[in-house]
């Protein structure tokens, strides 16, 4: 059984501002050894980006099967109170998860088990998910929560024309294309909009970076203790309980 520590209370509170001082000064030593400086990162970098490009049939049929129980999916700031401060515009940001922080959402990959293999085959992988952001709504500028993974997004519905749906990082904006692959450091400041009257569905992914020894051990054990955190707890409890 999960504990959920109340995002209310002074002791989540007080962990969370430890936790993300902690995570900073973590980050200042990750940083140097980051093989990857700048902002975006070229997908072909990676070996397994074209699998999962290739893919993207297979993931786009378990995607509209869900779809169809639409009501099912929580928006992210149902389950995630950090989250929700960023959520902006007429409607939501959806979010039906498969892996947080390592964490199998397995009633959810139950119905997505081509996708779920998918995944398997990402060296690292840590979270996962089909991020559903609604027409006329978005997400302003932030920073994701940890500087020792990646971002990967896949296209899989792209509204038209391409500049009512985009994403700046770090003053760069980029557009997705259906079954192409976007990858960045999303410590870097960034937003993201759907100005049309459609869904925006891309497969969010984080993965670990590659760290020698024994950077690369920090970087693991910097994962677990946010998997630990009521960060990530309250997140796997309300998923449970349906919310």
């Amino acid at each position: 059984m999960k504990i959920a520590i109340s995002n209310d209370s002074s002791l989540y509170k007080i962990i969370s501002a430890c936790g993300q001082l902690f995570i900073r000064v973590i980050e200042t030593i990750l940083t140097v050894f980051s093989k990857e400086k700048e902002a975006m990162i070229d997908p072909a970098k990676f070996t397994w980006t074209k699998y999962v490009e290739q893919n993207t049939p297979q993931i786009l049929e378990e995607l509209y099967r869900i779809m169809e129980r639409y009501d099912y999916i929580p928006s992210l700031g149902d389950i995630s109170d950090e989250q929700k401060r960023i959520i902006t515009g007429e409607r939501n940001w959806k979010t039906f998860m498969l892996y947080t922080y390592g964490a199998r959402i397995e009633k959810n990959i139950r119905l997505c088990p081509q996708t779920d293999y998918i995944l398997r085959g990402i060296p690292g992988m840590t979270m996962a998910f089909f991020s559903i952001l609604e027409p006329h709504t978005g997400l302003s500028p932030h920073r994701g929560t940890f500087k020792g993974v990646l971002r990967y997004h896949l296209g899989l519905i792209v509204p038209q024309p391409e500049d009512l749906c985009g994403i700046r990082i770090n003053d760069e904006v980029h557009h997705w294309q259906v079954g192409r692959s976007l990858i960045f450091d999303d410590t870097f400041t960034h937003e993201v909009w759907n100005n049309s009257d459609e869904k925006r569905v891309v497969l969010f992914v984080d993965f670990k970076r590659d760290y020698v020894f024994p950077i690369n051990i920090l970087n693991n054990a910097m994962i677990k203790l946010i998997r630990m955190s009521p960060f990530i707890t309250n997140v796997l409890k309300r998923i449970e309980e349906g919310k």
